[in-house]
Formats: C-alpha cells, sequence, structure tokens
C-alpha cells in the first residue's frame, strides 16, 4: 500500500476532527501531501470516517488525478491540491465545517486576532462564495493562500487551514474555531476589541524566532 504512514495520519487527523466537534458526519476533508513523491493522501468522499481504514484514504497526484484507494477522493480534492500547487511550504490541509468559524463564514465577515492562539493566523478573510468542489473554489483559495496565509474563512460553507504537516493544521483549525466563538460571544457581549496591530506584529516576530511568550 502506497504511503501507508501518512494515510494512518489523515485518518487519526479525521478522527480528530469529529471528536473536537470540527466536522459532522462526513462533512470536512483532510489531506496530507508527501514531500518526496508529491502525492497526496486525501479523505474520501461520503464515506463516515470511523469506517475507514488507512487503505480507505486515496492517494492522488498534486493535480487531484487518483493514483490508489478504494474509495472515490473528496469531492473537495480540486481544494487542497491547488493549495499544495501554489504553496510549496504546506504539507498538510483541514477543512472545516466547525459552528464559529463558519458563522463568521455566513456573516461575510473577516475573523480578527482576539486572542494570541490566533496571532499566526488572523486577520482570517472571507473568500466569496463558490460553488462547492468547483475549479472556482479551488482558484479563489488558492489565490487568497498564496500570500502566505495559513487560513481562510469560505463564505457559507466553513474554513480552511494549511501548514507544514497536517496535525499542525488541526491545531490551528481547533484555535481558529476557539477564536471564533470567543469573537462571536464578544460581539454578543457589545465590544469587540482586538489585540493592537503593533503587539500582533511583534508576538507573531517572537514566534518566528522561536520564542515562547
Amino acid at each position: 500500500m502506497l504511503l501507508e504512514e501518512l494515510r494512518q495520519r489523515v485518518l487519526k487527523v479525521a478522527l480528530d476532527t469529529d471528536r473536537l466537534n470540527l466536522c459532522k458526519g462526513t462533512s470536512g476533508n483532510i489531506s496530507a501531501r508527501d514531500p518526496e513523491s508529491n502525492l497526496v493522501c486525501v479523505t474520501p468522499s461520503t464515506v463516515p470516517y470511523d469506517q475507514l481504514g488507512p487503505d480507505g484514504i486515496a492517494v492522488v497526484d498534486v493535480n487531484g488525478q487518483m493514483v490508489e484507494g478504494k474509495y472515490k477522493p473528496s469531492s473537495e480534492t480540486p481544494m487542497h491540491t491547488a493549495i499544495y500547487r501554489a504553496r510549496a511550504d504546506v504539507h498538510g490541509v483541514v477543512h472545516t465545517h466547525s459552528v464559529f468559524a463558519t458563522t463568521f463564514a455566513i456573516m461575510n465577515r473577516p475573523l480578527p486576532a482576539v486572542v494570541i492562539t490566533m496571532v499566526m493566523m488572523a486577520p482570517v478573510p472571507v473568500v466569496p462564495f463558490q460553488m462547492p468542489g468547483s475549479k472556482e473554489l479551488a482558484d479563489a483559495v488558492a489565490a487568497a493562500m498564496s500570500d502566505g496565509r495559513p487560513a481562510v474563512l469560505l463564505q457559507n460553507h466553513g474554513a480552511i487551514v494549511g501548514a507544514n504537516a497536517v496535525e499542525v493544521a488541526l491545531g490551528m483549525a481547533v484555535y481558529l474555531e476557539e477564536g471564533a466563538q470567543m469573537a462571536l460571544l464578544a460581539l454578543q457581549g457589545g465590544a469587540l476589541n482586538p489585540l493592537p496591530e503593533d503587539a500582533v506584529a511583534r508576538m507573531r516576530a517572537a514566534f518566528m524566532r522561536g520564542k515562547a511568550l
């Protein structure tokens, strides 16, 4: 079986998205790219993750063509592979329909850095609505992330995060959802106060140098 270890990692993250309430049922999708072969392991379409083994994770090339797998790859595979083609530094992508991040996407409202855990992601812009699974959506997301940003919201759809490993992307998706929840609660309380821009810049610089705050 091709890329068995990477397929196992993708499956574990997929199961974690359900456990962490980032996805329900077969919504959302997960992928990871092998840096040596440039092949992509991606969750299948419409198959519950708890019914999968590693062989149920599809393997496609970076253009989305099927290489190996017992199930059809996710209908959002074009979005994942478009990100990989645009970003050589991204090796894991997590697409969720998490409630609070998606609420901001429905409001068509970018998500600012409201807490420290969002410093490396925010502001998170909203990509205008395109049909799910379409080339238009894939191109729009890849363009929005081509400047190095790790996350975007998809209008009336969900959120997507890319990182240097699929497990890192999962962690960022968790922080994105948490930040969106707190931001929405703050809005309901009448005051959304993002972190000061100069503080965000300093914290980003510290994180980039590997210094803990």
